[in-house]
């Protein structure tokens, strides 16, 4: 097997059975390109559906703290997605967070093509908002803390799960980017933000990932849903918390924590 397929066998080893590997293990990467191939030897390895994407480091906060300078995609699969309220069995060891985000469902497919998509384009193709909160993990040892880009795109740029509430198709009037998000730890206050935290507009990342997907030859399919990042910065979480994020009129999501064997 070549560096790369040992590589994602081992990152998806420590998704699904627990456990980091070595920072180290990442050193033959030598561009971001090389880590999104990490990243469809690991789809491949998983064969599962994919019900869309999720977009990472779109807030300064997050940048700072991986340690990368750009936002990174990787895809979502269904059997980590849920409907709110959820139940969510995580690794101890994996530096567990989760974030609370604004995503959206694509009612058309934007496939890949020479022409970069126009904003107006992109938006066209949204059907819905829906309120959401990623759960995110490292698998490398060491956590967060100057993961730096490589290894946060090869890592499916951290994706655990995904919990999204109810959606909202009459989302056009909403002024998202000084929309309120508040989350709560056991009903204690821990975050808040806004929409612009995430690229300065939600919507900025979608024109960004419908680009960004095109130009590597992938794109978003009609039902698929699209993640934004984080407006309330990378909270920590351990088995047994339970944490909900008020997005107001969007409404509320609820997960709890359990401990993965």
């Amino acid at each position: 097997m070549s560096a790369t397929t040992d590589l994602a066998a081992a990152l998806w080893r420590a998704r699904t059975e627990g456990g980091v590997i070595p920072r180290a293990a990442a050193k033959g990467l030598t561009s971001i390109d090389a880590a999104y191939g990490v990243q469809r030897e690991i789809a491949s390895l998983a064969a599962l559906p994919r019900i869309g994407w999720k977009v990472g480091a779109t807030s300064a906060v997050v940048q700072r703290l991986l340690g990368t300078d750009r936002p990174a995609t990787a895809p979502m699969f269904a059997d980590h997605c849920f409907d709110s309220p959820a139940e969510v069995a995580v690794f101890e060891g994996q530096d567990t967070s989760i974030e609370c985000e604004f995503a959206f469902r694509f009612a058309r497919d934007l496939p890949p093509r020479k022409t970069s998509f126009d904003r107006d384009e992109v938006l066209s193709a949204v059907a819905a908002v829906i309120p959401a909160i990623e759960v995110v993990g490292c698998r490398f040892e060491g956590g967060f803390d100057n993961l730096g880009a490589v290894r946060l795109v090869a890592d499916m740029v951290a994706n655990t799960g995904w919990v999204k509430g109810r959606e909202h198709a009459d989302w056009r009037g909403m002024d998202l980017k000084d929309h309120p998000v508040r989350l709560y730890r056991e009903g204690e206050p821990v975050a808040e933000g806004v929409g612009a935290n995430a690229l300065g507009d939600p919507l900025t990342v979608l024109e960004w990932i419908a680009n960004h997907l095109s130009a590597h030859g992938d794109g978003i399919k009609e039902g698929e849903v699209v993640s934004t990042g984080t407006c309330t910065a990378v909270i920590p979480v351990a088995p047994d918390e339970t944490f909900v994020a008020d997005f107001e009129e969007l409404g509320r999501i609820e997960v709890r924590f359990v401990r993965k064997e």
